[in-house]
């Protein structure tokens, strides 16, 4: 079973650093965006770079995977976005209950991904994109 890997970014810039190096345009592309950027600048912020994401590179596939943190509220509110990952810490029952309300929406919910910072990668061309 191969782990697949996503690409924390913090700015749209870092963005675009990462897709002048992708070759594949074919294969997934996904981006993590941590819970502190989610906090602090909110759902409206998130909608607008994947609007802006999408619009700008249309021709890529491109996913994306959210850190909600500790919490619950906010999960939901990402599940009725247009994302594809969420990333929750919480006890059995309410992963049950926002698992199901995921499933509706077409989320998963906690999935294994090895997360690379591209903010701390020097030379972006060594990594396989």
């Amino acid at each position: 079973m191969t782990i697949k890997r996503c690409f924390s970014i913090k700015t749209y810039f870092e963005f675009e650093k990462l897709i002048k190096f992708k070759k594949n345009k074919k294969k997934i592309l996904i981006i993590f965006l941590e819970n502190y950027l989610v906090v602090g600048l909110g759902i409206d912020w998130i909608k607008a770079i994947i609007k802006l994401i999408k619009k700008n590179y249309s021709e890529y596939n491109i996913k994306f995977y959210i850190d909600s943190g500790n919490d619950h509220g906010l999960s939901i509110l990402i599940c009725k976005e247009n994302i594809d990952y969420i990333k929750l810490k919480s006890n059995k029952v309410v992963l049950n209950k926002i698992n199901q309300i995921a499933k509706k929406n077409k989320v998963l919910m906690n999935p294994d991904f090895d997360i690379i910072e591209i903010s701390k990668i020097k030379d972006l061309t060594k990594i396989n994109i």
